[in-house]
């Protein structure tokens, strides 16, 4: 019963696994940027540019490469 059901509608499975996998993934990054405690390190974070606390030497010299 399930291959057949499978069969019949093999054209509409591909992009309805991809939405709920997409739809999987959304909920999971909802739950990873809403988990307890996530605020105060996006604050500490948000406060990263406003940091003077480097040595006024080194502030300007960055290594690349």
């Amino acid at each position: 019963m399930i291959r057949a059901w499978v069969a019949e509608n093999a054209a509409a499975l591909g992009p309805s696994l991809v939405t709920v996998g997409f739809l999987l993934f959304f909920a999971g990054v909802l739950v990873w940027v809403f988990r307890p405690g996530s605020a105060r390190q996006y604050e500490r974070q948000a406060r990263l540019p406003l940091n003077d606390s480097a040595p006024a030497g080194k502030a300007g010299k960055r290594s690349h490469g």
